[in-house]
């Protein structure tokens, strides 16, 4: 499930990064070559924009690809590095969780507003919170087991 939960975020985080790509060169095209502006371009791409920052970052999440600074870590020993490992995939959790909760009541509230030019509902805008949330929780579940097994299998090793 991982796997592919891992795969669609990348191909989604793709196809959010080409979309931006492509409404921006049709929009500047648009724009200098036709006289003829883009009116709806800044609109999707602000759309699109939000969607990419979460589900780019959840991609991350689940390629361990978060930066971290591990200039104290780096010099514990392996089990103590692992041991603070799973204490901050745990603070992440109750983190990336509390900030899903409050990503889905915000798109709750904004069903009711509209964008002005395509007349999209701010829930699907506001949605990509609580998604990219869940998603980042799920990914932070799966480093949490491996770590809880890599630590076990040492322990079973030292002694």
């Amino acid at each position: 499930m991982f796997r592919f939960l891992n795969k669609f975020s990348d191909i989604l985080a793709c196809l959010l990064a080409g979309g931006i790509v492509l409404i921006t060169v049709v929009a500047v095209l648009m724009r200098w070559l036709l006289n003829a502006p883009l009116i709806w371009g800044e609109e999707a791409l602000i759309i699109c924009y939000i969607w990419l920052i979460m589900i780019g970052a959840a991609s991350a999440m689940g390629h361990r690809m978060h930066v971290s600074i591990d200039a104290f870590t780096s010099m514990l020993p392996e089990n103590w590095r692992l041991s603070c490992a799973i204490i901050t995939h745990m603070i992440a959790i109750v983190s990336l969780s509390t900030f899903g909760y409050l990503g889905y009541e915000l798109s709750l509230i904004a069903v009711d507003k509209i964008t002005p030019i395509l007349g999209v509902s701010y829930l699907y805008i506001d949605f990509a919170v609580p998604t990219g949330a869940g998603i980042m929780v799920m990914f932070c579940l799966q480093h949490l087991w491996q770590d809880i097994q890599k630590l076990k299998r040492r322990e079973v090793v030292c002694q």
